[in-house]
């Protein structure tokens, strides 16, 4: 069985609700199906958009796993701004 996996979907705040996350899945799965694959896999996590899901099991997703992972924050870390999920407070030790 061969996998394909979605990584790294994203846009920009001033992106969001304008239509080009739907055309950018819309291009991402057509490409993804055109190649011999028999499953389209795709990562959330806690600091992805709140309605990232709902726009997922949209596009045709289905959850089939749910895990958790411990990890340092990267808002602390320098990975990511500070300003990224902002729905998920900010913990210092």
């Amino acid at each position: 069985a061969c996998s394909c996996h979605l990584a790294f979907l994203g846009l920009t705040g001033a992106a969001i609700g304008q239509g080009i996350g739907r055309w950018l899945m819309n291009v991402a799965i057509t490409r993804a199906w055109a190649r011999p694959i028999d499953r389209l896999k795709i990562h959330t996590c806690t600091l992805d958009h709140p309605s990232a899901l709902g726009f997922y099991r949209r596009s045709g997703f289905v959850p089939v796993r749910q895990e958790i992972e411990v990890a340092d924050d990267p808002r602390l870390t320098g990975a990511l701004p500070e300003s990224a999920g902002p729905h998920v407070p900010v913990f210092r030790a």
